[in-house]
């Protein structure tokens, strides 16, 4: 049994079958537990939904095929002047909480709205990031210092910095990050590079088989001689490593490596 709330929290979090809600209010836990002022604006507004004024983060934004009744023809698609209109017209933003959002995808009928992962990928991010800077707790404790570190945490997410439960300006060891960010689809030797070393810090912790180490450390050879043009093949090998990876038992280890790496590869447009 994970026997602090950051453990709690990451196992969580990689936990599909944990309803969003449960998980945001856990991390809203954690972010009274370490005394930061205020409520974490992010975790308030998925919880609450989002208002007018507020900007609406990137993957609550959907888009869907306007379509017009005909009285002859039934429900047809409507044809735009431009292509920016057509953008327009298409566009909604989910507001709603995640609550209602949830409670949508359990009613029978036509309605299809998938709602993405990231706010579960938003909560990984930083109880990893809590994690390596030495922010753990006791049960439902925290020290003293590890308040002081979480109010100085800042964690690089996706598209910038991920402002959730960070207050103050980031000092000393304080800065957190979770890893490189370029465009999707654009592949680097050195983003090869920095992502096998990382699995391979990790390797000795994920409680492997002696034969699936050797598997996953060939895996990761083979990874770090392959081109970073032929995405392809960078995909398959990630697809193996993810594989070993999942044969792991339950751990903080094994979870933030299959985040580390499910993360990096939708980066890089090479969704798992």
């Amino acid at each position: 049994m994970p026997n602090s709330l950051i453990d709690e929290l990451q196992l969580d979090a990689s936990n599909p079958a944990i309803p969003v809600t449960a998980l945001l209010r856990k991390a809203l836990m954690v972010a009274a537990k370490l005394e930061l002022p205020g409520v974490p604006e992010w975790i308030n507004k998925e919880l609450s939904g989002y208002r007018g004024e507020d900007t609406v983060p990137e993957y609550r934004i959907i888009y869907g095929s306007v379509k017009a009744r005909n009285p002859f023809h039934g429900w047809i698609p409507v044809q735009f002047p431009t292509n920016d209109f057509q953008e327009t017209a298409s566009r909604k933003d989910v507001t709603e909480s995640v609550a209602q959002i949830e409670a949508l995808t359990k009613r029978d009928g036509a309605l299809v709205q998938v709602f993405p992962s990231e706010a579960r990928n938003q909560v990984i991010r930083w109880a990893i990031a809590l994690d390596r800077a030495g922010i753990r707790g006791d049960g439902l404790s925290f020290t003293g210092a590890e308040k002081e570190k979480a109010h100085n945490l800042v964690v690089h997410a996706d598209g910038g910095t991920l402002n959730i439960g960070v207050i103050g300006n980031v000092a000393g060891q304080a800065n957190v990050a979770t890893g490189s960010h370029p465009m999707a689809g654009s592949i680097s030797a050195e983003d090869v590079t920095a992502l096998v070393a990382e699995i391979t810090k990790n390797v000795g912790g994920l409680n492997l088989s002696a034969a699936d180490v050797s598997e996953l450390n060939a895996a990761l050879a083979e990874l770090d001689k392959t081109k970073p043009d032929e995405p392809s093949k960078v995909r398959q090998i990630l697809n193996r490593v993810l594989g070993v990876v999942g044969r792991a038992g339950v751990t903080i280890i094994t979870v933030g490596t299959r985040a580390h790496v499910e993360t990096w590869m939708r980066q890089h447009g090479l969704a798992p």
